[in-house]
């Protein structure tokens, strides 16, 4: 009967998303903004087609689809076009790690060997310790980006590119040539290399890698159990993986010439060992919903993965890349490039998709953030405030604060008695001071009840 019940409660998730994923209206004057910033962005980078869709927790509140996806045949883009989404695949492998993980199936910490004893990679740094699977996740073995056993990839898109055409295109290694190449590869940093927050030693071959050992891990092709456990639970039907004769049912993929001022189809994109790393295709409609399971918090089914896992996989930068207050993931390859970004505070997020080569999103995510992220940002009425009204105090009575409300405003007794608390977000306030301080607070919840006050560097504790 429990697994009866299970059942229901899933088909009964894919039916909500499904019946609740009709287009929000938004007021006339925002969607012209953001169809604005879309045309703007299409003409700025030559895409031969554009396609754009935002999500507010699982309702699609926006799309537009500009261009082609066939400039030959000028088949129009639509929502339900399909799209590589390149290296958007590995947060797809990092969820699947995730699921084995929260089975008891792997472990963060294990070795990859114990699944991949073809990995005999060396390296030149003392006291390397073995390479974990947490490490391929997060970019932190120390890999390089790409084994050489894909040097036709290379050869073939540098002569592609300079106008060669006669020869055949070669695409990624095999799994079997990937593996036999581990042997000639040394670490090209040491694990846990500390740079920059914003950078990665970002490694196409540690996800090959991973993926191969998830799926012997879990005795099930990656395909088949990225469709059973990821795919079907969201209600993906329109999303799938890259064939590797060529014969994928996704949108041209086209390279500018700016010397000749021409647009140039690109070879038919052909993954092999790159399936893990960068094999699957999708659409915006189907992408939404990837991006509204990202939402999901202790109240709701968890569909995919818990709250906790994808808690992790933001914090430790499994797969996903955080930018506070948004997470991120972009895709590239010649022929067409794609990103995905939300914000688990708002719920908001939205996906790009294109078909061509060369394209910088950092402007338009700035617009689409700038347009979007204030309309659902929390902004508490007079009758929420009232949940934090009451009296917090240290633990050994150290001290204490009062939060009372007058003329439907917040004050705190805390040092600025006449300064309003200022809403900064969900359960986030913020008392203007003298010298350019301020004074922030962070209420702690319980489900609806507010049971605690982070304020300095402690927390208070309300009193019942």
């Amino acid at each position: 009967m429990r697994g009866y019940f299970t059942v229901l409660l899933v088909l009964a998730g894919m039916l909500c998303r499904l019946f609740c994923y009709g287009q929000h209206q938004l007021h006339d004057t925002i969607a012209a903004r953001l169809q604005s910033a879309v045309a703007a962005f299409k003409d700025k980078h030559h895409a031969p087609g554009v396609v754009v869709g935002i999500v507010h927790d699982h309702e699609m509140i926006f799309s537009e689809a500009l261009g082609y996806t066939d400039l030959e045949h000028k088949t129009p883009v639509t929502v339900d076009s399909k799209f590589p989404v390149m290296s958007v695949t590995k947060t797809f492998t990092a969820t699947m790690l995730m699921q084995l993980t929260e089975r008891g199936v792997v472990r963060l910490d294990d070795d990859v060997r114990k699944y991949v004893p073809e990995y005999k990679v060396r390296s030149d740094f003392p006291e390397t310790a073995p390479t974990t699977l947490f490490q391929l996740a997060t970019h932190t073995a120390g890999l390089p980006r790409n084994t050489p056993a894909d040097y036709n990839f290379t050869v073939s898109w540098d002569r592609w590119a300079l106008g060669e055409r006669n020869d055949p295109f070669g695409w990624f290694s095999t799994d079997e040539e990937l593996l036999r190449s581990l042997q000639f590869i040394k670490l090209e940093y040491p694990p846990y290399d500390y740079i920059h927050h914003n950078d990665r030693h970002y490694s196409n071959l540690g996800y090959s890698i991973l993926g191969i050992a998830l799926q012997r891990a879990a005795k099930a092709g990656y395909r088949e159990y990225i469709r059973e456990h990821v795919f079907n639970p969201l209600g993906m039907k329109n999303s799938g993986f890259l064939d590797n004769t060529g014969n994928d049912p996704v949108a041209r993929g086209y390279r500018y010439n700016d010397a000749m001022k021409t647009m140039d189809r690109v070879p038919a994109f052909r993954p092999y060992a790159a399936l893990y790393a960068g094999g699957i295709y999708s659409t915006t409609g189907d992408m939404l919903k990837y991006i509204s399971g990202q939402f999901e918090n202790d109240g709701d089914t968890a569909e995919v993965l818990t709250p906790q896992s994808n808690a992790m996989m933001r914090y430790l930068k499994i797969g996903w890349k955080p930018a506070f207050p948004y997470v991120l993931h972009e895709g590239a390859i010649p022929g067409y490039r794609c990103v995905v970004v939300f914000n688990p505070r708002s719920r908001v997020g939205w996906v790009i998709l294109t078909n061509a080569g060369d394209v910088d999103f950092n402007e338009i995510n700035g617009q689409l953030a700038g347009i979007v992220n204030p309309l659902y940002e929390h902004h508490p009425s007079p009758r929420d405030i009232r949940k934090y009204v009451g009296t917090y105090r240290l633990p050994g009575g150290y001290g204490s604060l009062k939060i009372f409300l007058e003329q439907d405003q917040l004050y705190s007794t805390y040092l600025l008695p006449d300064s309003p608390l200022v809403a900064e977000g969900a359960d986030r306030f913020k008392a203007e001071g003298r010298n350019g301080y301020s004074i922030h607070y962070e209420f702690v919840a319980e489900g609806t009840a507010i049971t605690a006050l982070k304020l300095g560097q402690f927390v208070w504790y309300r009193e019942e």
